[in-house]
């Protein structure tokens, strides 16, 4: 009897390690003293102020620059309630020392509140080229950069952080207007943190801004990356970066790690509209049957991708960029930028052979290890 209890125990014991091995494997990568600050902001929604507050308390023991979490703390003594902390914390039009870190702990206190159901998608992630594993959205308004793995039939989140973006706003059209562009772009290569100044952290992603269609929109600039932070940095407003996409130095590492050197689509929008499971896959058959009718079920069978381009925070002009395998470049990838121009009619606006251009890597520095730079194909 004794056997049989042990036995028992341990097919037990191998079962609980076995799920919480396939927990850990479909967890969501976040940034560890974000997770402990929406841990205690989890006990204060449960009605444990007192306990909210001692976590609180532990975060800002374990992560003693995290300006955003005392100012969070002193939102809450001050306030009744979540809400009301939230509008305590709303960004001030004035100059001060503490401007960048009350937007911070604004953008991730209101992250929090509203944060998107679970399981929901967002509706320009729409299908991936079977050689991509994963992509990058970022939802500025949100003030989040986002990875999703497509397994070929769903998405699944996989990651989820905090991230800047440039002080002149979205919508880059000119070099120097420290804008962050809107659109679909590719990672063109990695630099190491040894080939860059201190200021990008752990390193960086290039992306290929300007792709085709702002060469077409006559726009300039060039080094627009998802870099990390400088080392030991207290806070950093949404706004804070010259057009770049900064997150933490550990979600940056993540992100490299999970990525490897696939030149993954990165799909930055104003505002993302997240949809639940059963419309977004509507959505997708939607934009496949549309892509057929279009010219593209030829393509379909040869690495068909699909992915929304935003234009705007609006849905006045909607764009769409479709990738492909075709015999025109003897089996290599061809982008086609889709339009709407808001009488339902989609045109195709502007098509090339996918390629980057020498402008990705410009702004680099000029002395640097050759060991740090990994350029990827398209």
């Amino acid at each position: 009897m004794i056997e049989q209890v042990a036995a028992l125990a341990t097919c037990l014991t191998l079962g609980v390690v076995m799920f919480l091995l396939a927990g850990a494997a479909s967890a969501i990568a976040t940034d560890a003293r974000e997770t402990d600050l929406f841990a205690a902001l989890d006990r204060f929604e449960a009605g444990d102020r007192r306990g909210g507050l001692k976590a609180l308390d532990r975060t800002i023991e374990s992560y003693p620059r995290f300006l955003a979490a005392y100012l969070v703390k002193a939102a809450l003594l001050r306030a009744g309630d979540l809400d009301t902390a939230l509008l305590e914390l709303t960004p001030r039009a004035e100059s001060s020392a503490l401007q960048g870190p009350r937007s911070e702990a604004y953008a991730r206190l209101s992250y929090w509140l509203h944060r998107p159901p679970p399981g929901h998608l967002p509706d320009i992630l729409i299908e991936a080229a079977p050689d991509r594993a994963m992509v990058v959205g970022a939802d500025i308004a949100r003030a989040r950069l986002y990875l999703f793995e497509w397994s070929g039939e769903h998405w699944t989140k996989r990651g989820d952080w905090y991230t800047s973006t440039g002080w002149g706003g979205t919508g880059k059209r000119r070099e120097g207007d420290g804008k962050t562009p809107l659109g679909v772009y590719f990672v063109t290569l990695h630099v190491e943190s040894r080939g860059l100044p201190e200021f990008y952290g752990a390193g960086s992603l290039g992306l290929n801004y300007p792709n085709g269609w702002d060469r077409l929109r006559r726009r300039t600039g060039y080094g627009i990356w998802i870099h990390g932070e400088p080392w030991g940095l207290s806070n950093r407003a949404p706004r804070w970066s010259q057009g770049c996409l900064v997150i933490s130095n550990p979600a940056l590492e993540t992100l490299k790690r999970t990525i490897g050197e696939e030149s993954i689509p990165v799909i930055i929008a104003e505002k993302m509209r997240w949809m639940a499971p059963a419309d977004h896959a509507r959505h997708r058959s939607e934009w496949r049957t549309r892509i057929e009718h279009l010219g593209g079920s030829s393509a379909a069978n040869r690495g068909l991708g699909i992915y929304g381009y935003p234009v705007g925070a609006g849905n006045e002009t909607m764009m769409a960029l479709v990738e492909f395998r075709t015999e025109r470049t003897d089996g290599g990838r061809w982008w086609q930028y889709w339009r709407e121009n808001g009488d339902g009619v989609w045109l195709l606006a502007h098509e090339a052979p996918a390629s980057f251009l020498e402008i990705h890597r410009k702004g680099l520095p000029r002395k640097m290890p050759a060991s740090a730079l990994h350029r990827y194909d398209p």
